[in-house]
C-alpha cells in the first residue's frame, strides 16, 4: 500500500495547485521536548486541567504530560496495544480512547513483513487498566476517531470506505456511513472531526480531498464533497477551531523533495471555513509550516498542540535508517484576522 501511495505521491501534491491562501501566521511557540526513548508522536487529547496524552505510531506507548511539560508513560504498550496514531479523552466518563493499527507492520521470520490486525482500544483514564480491545471489521484499518457528547465513537477507516460508529454500552462497531467516492488502492479516509451539532468532515489521505457528512432524518447519511481552492497533500488530523473553522494538518509527503531536504518535507498547519453556506472553492489556509510530517492535533481555545511524527524517511526508499534522534509537540497560538486573497505560486 506505502509502495503504491509513494509511487503516485507526486501527481497529487502541493506543487500542483495554482493557488495558495495568504493567512495570518499562528504563533509558535516552544515546542515540548519529549523523552530520549519515545519515537514518533501521533495520536493526542487534552485534558480540561492542561495534561496531555501523547500515544506513538509504533510502540503503543503513551505519555501523559502535565501542564509544566514533564512526561511520564501512562501506558507501556502491549501485545494487543501496539499503536496510537489517534487518541481521543472522553473526561467526562474516564475514558482514552485510541486506534491501534499496525501501519507499518514488523519484519518476520523470512525478512517478510507481517502486519498484525488492526484494532481500537479503550483505556481508563485514571488507572491505566485496559477497558476494552475491538478488531476492526473485515480486516479494516482504523485510523482517526471523534466522540460525540453521549459517549459514542465515530471511526474512519482507511483500506474501507467507511465511517464506523460505537454507540455507547455497544460492543460491536456498525457501518454508520459508506461511500463509493472513499474507495482507493492508497490510504483512503484518515482525519475526522465532529461538531457539537453532528456535521462531520473526514479527510481522504492520497488523493487530499475533504468531505462533510451529516445524518438526516431516519437515519440517513448525506455525503457532500467540500470544494477547495487547490487539493491538500495527505490531511490527516483534524479539529474545529473555537470560531467554526477546521484546522487541518497537512503531511506533505512528497513536496518536499524539492522544497527541503529529502528527510524532512514540509509539513503544514491548515484552516479550512468548510461549513460557511458560501458555494465557492474554501480557501486553504496555511497558518503553519516546515513541520515533519505533522500527522495529529488538539486544540483549546485559542492554542494548538501538534504531533510532529517525523516518520518520513520510513516512507521513503532508501531513507529507513534516518531515524531522527529526538522528537516533539509543536505548540501554536492562532491567528485571530480574517481569510485574505489568494496568491498565484
Amino acid at each position: 500500500m506505502l509502495k503504491t501511495f509513494l509511487s503516485t505521491a507526486a501527481l497529487v501534491v502541493f506543487v500542483s495547485s495554482s493557488v495558495q491562501s495568504i493567512a495570518a501566521p499562528a504563533q509558535v511557540l516552544p515546542p515540548i521536548e519529549l523523552p530520549g526513548d519515545f519515537q514518533y508522536p501521533n495520536g493526542i487529547a487534552r485534558a480540561s486541567d492542561g495534561t496531555l496524552y501523547v500515544g506513538s505510531v509504533t510502540s503503543g506507548r503513551i505519555l501523559r504530560i502535565n501542564p509544566q511539560g514533564k512526561s511520564e508513560t501512562f501506558f507501556a504498550g502491549s501485545d494487543e496495544i501496539f499503536a496510537a496514531t489517534s487518541l481521543r479523552l472522553d473526561e467526562r466518563r474516564g475514558i482514552l480512547w485510541g486506534t491501534s493499527p499496525d501501519f507499518l507492520g514488523v519484519p518476520g521470520a523470512n525478512g517478510e513483513t507481517i502486519r498484525r490486525p488492526h484494532r481500537i482500544f479503550a483505556i481508563d483514564s485514571r488507572t491505566g487498566k485496559v477497558l476494552r480491545v475491538t478488531l476492526m471489521p473485515d480486516g479494516g484499518f482504523g485510523n482517526d476517531m471523534a466522540l460525540d457528547a453521549d459517549g459514542g465513537v465515530y471511526l474512519t477507516d482507511s483500506s474501507r470506505p467507511r465511517i464506523y460508529y460505537l454507540a455507547p454500552g455497544a460492543t460491536q462497531l456498525q457501518i454508520w456511513a459508506e461511500d463509493t467516492r472513499w474507495a482507493t488502492k492508497e490510504i483512503g479516509l484518515s482525519g475526522i472531526a465532529r461538531r457539537p451539532d453532528g456535521v462531520i468532515i473526514v479527510g481522504l489521505f492520497s488523493s487530499g480531498e475533504l468531505f462533510k457528512v451529516v445524518q438526516e432524518s431516519q437515519g440517513r447519511v448525506k455525503v457532500e464533497a467540500i470544494p477547495l481552492a487547490r487539493k491538500l497533500e495527505n490531511p490527516d488530523g483534524m479539529q474545529f477551531a473555537p470560531d467554526g473553522r477546521l484546522l487541518v494538518t497537512e503531511g506533505a509527503i512528497a513536496s518536499g523533495t524539492a522544497l527541503r531536504a529529502i528527510a524532512s518535507g514540509n509539513g503544514r498547519l491548515l484552516r479550512i471555513d468548510v461549513v460557511s453556506p458560501a458555494t465557492k472553492p474554501k480557501a486553504v489556509e496555511t497558518i503553519a509550516a516546515d513541520m515533519e510530517s505533522p500527522v495529529n492535533l488538539t486544540v483549546a481555545g485559542r492554542n494548538v498542540w501538534v504531533t510532529e511524527a517525523r516518520i518520513r524517511h520510513r516512507l521513503l526508499p532508501g531513507r529507513e535508517k534516518d531515524i531522527p534522534n529526538r522528537f516533539f509537540i509543536r505548540r501554536f497560538t492562532l491567528p485571530t484576522d480574517a481569510t485574505t486573497g489568494l496568491m498565484s505560486l
